[in-house]
């Protein structure tokens, strides 16, 4: 079953969201997220690859490192608050969010804090 695409998110300490799309998640790409990219350091190193086609376990396919495909289509987005971060949720036209806040990732819904 196709799953429509994800915008993964990480909120900088700052205040300000850094975030990618994830095109094709599954039902345990959040389960992934949780125990393979927990740590800050880890979740920002897995946005910084930009876009992504898929996560399975600990292995990450980038849509520019991994399918050639342009940098300035796929690299990540910066945010300045939520409402930002809804307005290029929406843009993208994307209904689920997964924040990583507090060490740990989240499913969330956009318009929702």
């Amino acid at each position: 079953m196709m799953r429509p695409p994800v915008l993964l998110a990480v909120e900088l300490s700052n205040g300000h969201f850094m975030s990618c799309r994830l095109l094709y998640p599954d039902r345990n790409t959040l389960s992934y997220l949780n125990r393979w990219y927990r740590d800050m350091v880890e979740a920002i190193f897995l946005i910084e690859l930009g876009n992504l086609h898929s996560i399975q376990r600990a292995r990450i396919m980038a849509m520019h490192r991994d399918w050639g495909e342009l940098w300035s289509d796929h690299k990540p987005r910066f945010s300045r608050s939520w409402n930002y971060l809804n307005a290029l949720a929406r843009s993208l036209k994307v209904k689920t969010l997964f924040v990583h806040t507090g060490g740990k990732w989240e499913s969330r819904r956009p318009f929702d804090r």
